[in-house]
């Protein structure tokens, strides 16, 4: 049984850190945003209490749009291929579009773009390296 909660930066920042900061410090998986009193940080956890996944979304621009940002998108490789993604993914874009929020968009790894496809997500523009010069695409999508 997994149950996504709305919680403080730093509930996330160790498996944020573990996952899309191997090796490095934890503050190297600290975002700017993290402080910002908008930003959402959601934790999945599974029935011990054990966070397993998590994301941060907070209102930024898209386009000049109306637009929710995911960044900080974790999970334990216990746990993928389990849905714990897509409760993190769909309790952040309800909450972005009860926001006000038009689109939501991320800077997404491409290993990882048939996930987001499957939720609507669309890459833009050409691949880039990102942190760690990882492939990465920016993706978005409408809200309804």
């Amino acid at each position: 049984m997994i149950a996504v909660h709305q919680v403080d930066a730093g509930v996330v920042l160790p498996l944020r850190a573990a996952i899309l900061r191997p090796g490095l410090a934890l503050e190297e998986a600290d975002y700017a945003q993290d402080s910002d009193p908008a930003a959402l940080h959601l934790a999945a956890c599974d029935e011990l209490g054990h966070v397993v996944g998590c994301s941060t979304w907070f209102p930024e621009p898209w386009e000049g749009r109306r637009a929710w940002r995911l960044r900080g998108m974790a999970t334990s490789p216990a746990v993928r291929g389990s849905g714990v993604g897509g409760y993190l993914l769909e309790a952040g874009l309800a909450e972005a579009l009860s926001g006000g929020a038009e689109y939501a968009w991320a800077n997404a790894r491409t290993v990882a773009l048939g996930f987001y496809r499957r939720y609507g997500f669309q890459p833009v523009g050409e691949e880039y390296l990102g942190a760690l010069d990882i492939p990465h695409f920016v993706i978005w999508r409408a809200l309804p």
